[in-house]
Formats: C-alpha cells, structure tokens, sequence
C-alpha cells in the first residue's frame, strides 16, 4: 500500500529596510502582517545599500543586524535574516535580486511577499525593475492614517494595472495587481496600523533628546545597545 505525503505551503514575507534603528514602529508592522494573514515566517533583513538613498546607513549593517535582532527578539515567527547583506562590489541591494535569490529556497506552492511601510510603497514606482518585481511576489503594506487603496494604486509603475478584490483577511484591503501579459499578484493594505514612526524622526530624537525620547520609541534593549556602543553620536 503507498503511502502519499502531502507538503504543507508556507506564507513567508521579506521585511527589508536600513532599520537604522528598528523601531517600535517596525516591529508594529511586522506583528500586524503575521496576525492578518497569518504568515509563518518572516525574514527581517536589515539591507546592505540602499539603491534609492544617496546616503549610506547611519551605522554599520553589523550593529543594525544586532539591534533587529534585539528589536524583534519577542515576536514569533521572525527571523533575522543577512540575505540583503552588503554586496562584495559594493553595489546597492536590490530587492528584485533578492526576491529572485530567495525564490529557489521555496518550495512549489509557498506564497512569498514582501512587506513594507506606506512611505517606501509610495516609491515603488522608482525601484529597479518595479515591474518585474510587483509580479514576483505579492505585497503587504502597512498603511497610515489616511493612506486607501487609491494611494497604493497611484504608486504602482504605469504598466501595471490594479483591481480592488474582496479581502478574506480582516483588517485588510486587497488589490489584484497585473501587468500586459495577465499575471496577477496580489497587494494587501493593513489598514490598522497604530504606530507612526520614521527612523529618520528616531534619528532626531536621539541627538536632540535622547532620554526623554527614545524610551517611547525604541525597544529598551534597544536603546542600551545605542548607548553601549554610541552610536549615532549620541551620550546618553
């Protein structure tokens, strides 16, 4: 008698960004998405260049990996990832590259996102080979306040066209994305997000005011760990 085995898909989402620090606000997003869509895993990958930022990271890919680490340490399912490590030629990490690299890893079946915030989503349009990328893999968005699906549709390259579907996932907004030849991809909106927080605003804070600002924003962990090895030119 033979015996089948069936393969269980997984739901797994790669969470890019400097997290230069990783916040509150970060980790936020992060515990929304796994509740919404009940993801199983997701890859927190501090990125090693950002393509679209001028600047390079504040710190080093080093000492942001070790803060996620620490940021994220309490949330199931998260796992810190160097997959956007920087590269050895020293070029920007794309996310195209990255989403490509992580596919093979997969098995047929598993459903691959990649999650952000509202404000990288409104650049989406600007990133290497936007179009090949929204069909790569689904997204999941987090939205702030005032933020609808006409926004994320407005953001999508002009080759791509939206849809908006009805969600199964509660507390979030679907939009089928496809482009010329029919492929479809989805985006889901997280329409809940309670935290509104910018790394670039957790930046000021610290030179400005660090004792009186970073306990609402940082994982105190987190914190100890800026003032252990001052970063950010900060004495706290």
């Amino acid at each position: 008698m033979a015996v089948s085995f069936s393969m269980s898909t997984v739901k797994i989402a790669l969470y890019g960004g400097s997290f230069d620090p990783p916040h509150r606000g970060h980790v936020a997003l992060a515990r929304l998405a796994i509740d919404r869509l009940h993801l199983d895993r997701v890859l927190v990958a501090p990125v090693g260049l950002q393509p679209l930022k001028h600047d390079a990271a504040t710190t080093s890919f080093e000492d942001r990996v070790a803060m996620a680490r620490l940021a994220f340490a309490r949330v199931p399912h998260i796992e810190v990832s160097h997959l956007d490590a920087p590269l050895p030629d020293h070029r920007p990490n794309y996310t195209i590259d990255t989403v490509l690299r992580l596919r093979p890893t997969l098995t047929t079946g598993d459903e691959l996102f990649c999650l952000l915030g509202a404000d990288s989503w409104l650049t989406i349009g600007n990133w290497y080979r936007a179009s090949d990328l929204v069909m790569a893999c689904g997204f999941i968005v987090g939205a702030r306040p005032g933020f609808d699906l006409d926004h994320a549709a407005a953001a999508l390259p002009k080759s791509i066209t939206a849809i908006q579907m009805p969600s199964d996932k509660p507390g979030s907004l679907l939009l089928s994305l496809c482009d010329s030849s029919g492929h479809q991809s989805p985006l889901y909106l997280l329409t809940d997000l309670s935290e509104d927080v910018s790394a670039t605003a957790v930046r000021a804070a610290l030179s400005h005011h660090p004792v009186e600002e970073v306990d609402a924003v940082l994982d105190p962990k987190v914190a100890s760990y800026i003032h252990e090895h001052n970063l950010y030119s900060v004495d706290m």
